[in-house]
């Protein structure tokens, strides 16, 4: 097979980069409609709470079998189908969300189909990127969710001002489908057949031991995304309106900290890659616990916005990098496995965080997400001197035979 010209290489990961940003259209909108949809779907705050649980455990689920399909089959037929897919389940559900029941079934299958787009990207940009660069590229990869994450704010808002709740599915839909044939009929994203060696239950199991890093940081992920606008008006005792434009001003310093951060590493399947990811989480657990003393407007934002911006560069590591350590052949399956367990640690520290904002114990709940992304950081550095010191011992074994 001839090598992919470097000009079509990079249009790729600019594609990539562009289509999971536009992801986020089909998922994020839901929380921007809830609001609304008490209203003018008759849902109660409890209904609208299964159906975020419904996608979100359907989702975590279906990363793992996604992550298999995508290492034998590439991002073009997995992206493709997960943007269509999403796009028809969100005009699908503008008909029935006023059937609770039905409701139900239809926003948690959009799980399956957003699970159709990190997993194979991520596995693809290691084919499209050369291997010097390759690392950085990673790195820098998960800017896109925190663009797609603005995105979808500042556009759906703006949406279901004018149109209401359903505009916004609506608008998603319209976006999606024909983005998603566009991706199939241009992407050519062929998978070379991996190697026996690469393939081996081994060459896994020592990215999976990076496990304990995904969970911390998908805890402090997504008490982020669900806590800032909060802190802004209990903390600072700003209006919901402003608090809203605050914390929408995050993403930018975000986006900025990944890319530059991503510039820092090098090799994406070697153990430095532990090394640096360690020291850029025990930054990230500094940032959060920061947050804790802040005490004016100006410095609790400062505070914030720093430890947003490094969470987001850390979850892109994490999710990006970690997956691919010891594991080439697998790498798509991987990085579902590191998915779900990203996800299954924000599930579970969501109702410690809950119960910490409820008593009123900000300082409490932040030194809980550091504490949590120092468990990450120390677990790196314990991967990293366990492979070093495993990696020197196969080094004397193979010198004395």
């Amino acid at each position: 097979m001839l090598p992919t010209p470097a000009a079509t290489r990079w249009g790729l990961v600019a594609s990539g980069w562009s289509v999971y940003a536009l992801y986020y259209l089909g998922r994020v909108n839901f929380s921007v409609a809830v609001p609304r949809l008490q209203d003018e779907a008759g849902l109660s705050a409890t209904e609208i709470g299964a159906l975020a649980a419904g996608f979100f455990w359907v989702y975590s689920l279906s990363a793992v079998p996604v992550g298999r399909l995508a290492d034998r089959f590439g991002a073009r037929t997995l992206v493709g189908l997960g943007l269509v897919g999403s796009g028809l389940v969100n005009a699908a559900f503008v008909l029935g969300s006023g059937d609770f029941r039905l409701a139900l079934v239809i926003w948690s299958a959009n799980g399956i189909f957003q699970a159709m787009g990190w997993t194979p990207l991520v596995g693809a940009l290691g084919r499209w990127v050369e291997a010097g660069r390759s690392a950085r590229v990673i790195a820098s990869f998960g800017s896109c969710f925190v663009a797609g994450t603005a995105l979808t704010f500042a556009v759906g808002g703006f949406i279901i001002e004018r149109g209401g709740a359903d505009a916004v599915f609506v608008a998603a839909s319209l976006v999606l489908v024909p983005v998603g044939i566009v991706w199939w009929i241009g992407v050519r994203d062929p998978v070379p057949e991996a190697a026996p060696a690469d393939r081996s239950s081994g060459s896994m199991t020592a990215a999976i031991w990076l496990l304990p890093p995904a969970v911390a940081i998908g805890v402090a992920y997504v008490a982020l995304i669900v806590w800032t606008p909060a802190y802004f008006v209990e903390v600072h005792g700003v209006s919901v309106g402003r608090a809203g434009l605050l914390s929408s001003m995050m993403p930018a310093a975000s986006i900025a900290v990944t890319i530059a951060v991503g510039r820092w590493f090098r090799a994406a399947d070697t153990r430095g890659a532990a090394l640096r990811g360690g020291t850029v989480l025990l930054l990230t657990a500094v940032a959060l616990a920061t947050i804790s003393g802040a005490t004016g407007l100006g410095s609790g934002f400062a505070a914030v916005a720093a430890g947003t911006a490094l969470v987001g560069a850390s979850s892109s590591v994490v999710l990006g990098l970690y997956p691919r350590v010891g594991s080439a052949g697998g790498v798509s399956l991987t990085s579902g496995v590191f998915a779900l367990a990203f996800n299954l640690g924000g599930g579970a520290g969501s109702p410690l965080m809950g119960r910490l904002v409820g008593q009123d114990r900000w300082d409490a709940a932040f030194l809980f997400l550091a504490g949590s992304v120092l468990i990450g950081a120390l677990w790196s550095y314990g991967w990293y001197a366990r492979a070093r010191t495993q990696h020197a011992r196969e080094g004397v074994s193979d010198g004395s035979a």
